[in-house]
């Protein structure tokens, strides 16, 4: 049986990027899967490659920076679909400038989009969940504004940051209807989102396919994560840091979590080990993850 046999699944930014990768893999894994976003274009290229699969995917186009949007994709998903198992909150959007210099119409845009629109969905999505007493939530946010607070990103890292407290709060809120909630950091992933930080004059680190960072999706969305994956930050930058490191090390062995906790421990450096102990099983079933 695949890991999301049957599974409903939404999920926004969807058209490209991190959310077209964990689309796909979603689908490889037995889940039917509508996507948001803006560009229909996008979109419906995203489900052509879902369909392959065999199972159900959806195309809705709608501008998530709005209330009326996030109400319209809630709408055409349920049309769709009776259940929602999995959401995916990803859609997001950058900004390279000054508090003084950037507009404070762009900095409503962004944090509608980056923040109120994942909790407008949420409010959309929950009833279902709760009465169904099961579902998983992942939220991407980003290692600025969790780790790393640099100039001219105020409103991006104040959005992002949102979204981790709001992780761990609901989280909480949700324990006793069996829905878990966790978010992800990723850091320097390859998308338009880096392309445009490069194109506005941001020095970008070396960065990561989405479809490296994807499979920790799946992993957290799957039953492989409920019972101890409940409320976490999810370092996926650090993990993504020394994932290759492992894949030399490691490829083509089939170990044991604890045994590659043991392994591991000379290849890594000491903050880069203990966010392998900390996710050491997202961390194995990435490493072995095929396509």
């Amino acid at each position: 049986m695949k890991l999301l046999e049957g599974k409903n699944t939404l999920v926004t930014g969807g058209g490209r990027g991190i959310g077209k990768a964990v689309a796909i893999d979603f689908a490889k894994n037995g889940a039917n899967v509508g996507v948001a976003a803006r560009t229909k274009v996008e979109l419906d290229q995203t489900v052509e490659q879902i369909e392959k699969y065999g199972v159900k995917g959806l195309s809705i186009s709608a501008d998530l920076s709005t209330l009326d949007g996030v109400a319209d994709c809630a709408k055409h998903y349920f049309n769709s679909f009776e259940s929602i198992d999995i959401l995916i909150n990803n859609a997001g959007m950058t900004q390279v400038s000054s508090l003084i210099d950037y507009p404070i119409d762009l900095a409503l845009k962004l944090f509608n989009l980056n923040f109120i629109g994942y909790y407008a969905l949420l409010k959309e999505v929950l009833p279902k969940m709760i009465e169904q007493k099961s579902g998983s939530i992942v939220m991407t946010s980003s290692v600025v504004g969790n780790i790393y607070f640099p100039p001219k990103k105020i409103a991006y890292a104040a959005s992002k940051a949102a979204i981790s407290a709001m992780g761990k709060c609901l989280s909480l809120e949700l324990k006793p209807y069996n829905i878990t909630v966790n978010v992800v950091t990723p850091e320097g992933v390859e998308t338009k989102m880096a392309k445009d930080l490069r194109n506005w004059g941001q020095q970008m680190s070396v960065t990561s396919p989405p479809e490296m960072i994807s499979p920790a999706y799946l992993f957290l969305s799957s039953n492989l994560a409920k019972k101890k994956y409940k409320g976490r930050i999810v370092e996926l930058h650090t993990i993504c840091d020394f994932l290759p490191s492992l894949h030399k090390e490691f490829s083509g062995k089939e170990l044991e979590t604890r045994e590659l906790v043991k392994l591991a421990e000379e290849h890594l450096k000491k903050d880069q080990f203990k966010v392998l102990k900390q996710n050491s099983e997202l961390v194995n079933f990435m490493l072995h993850y095929k396509r």
